[in-house]
């Protein structure tokens, strides 16, 4: 049994996947994002979490090496997931503030 159908079968937890190409950019993990989560404004600023307050949500990332890279030669997309994955949150471009990650 793989790490995924284990995943998919406990009730604490939703699985979602991002297929990556070429034209793979930050605000297309944003959208999917959108579509799970909910920001929510707290006193200690604004928090990105899944809708259902039970549930964890797991981003499973395929083909993470796809992405074009930019004239500096970086991949945006991943350099996004690190920033969220090491900083547990990103800056949001409209209004300049800091979105933390819970339970993602």
């Amino acid at each position: 049994m793989t790490l995924m159908a284990t995943l998919k079968m406990l009730p604490d937890f939703e699985m979602i996947f991002i297929n990556f190409s070429s034209s793979t950019t930050p605000s297309l993990i944003l959208k999917t994002f959108d579509h799970y989560c909910e920001i929510k404004k707290t006193p200690s600023g604004l928090v990105l979490r899944p809708t259902n307050p039970n549930k964890w949500l797991v981003v499973f990332c395929d083909e993470i090496n796809l992405p074009d890279t930019d004239k500096y030669g970086t991949q945006t997309v991943i350099t996004f997931l690190r920033q969220i994955t090491e900083h547990n949150g990103y800056w949001r471009s409209q209004d300049k503030q800091w979105v933390t990650l819970e339970r993602i």
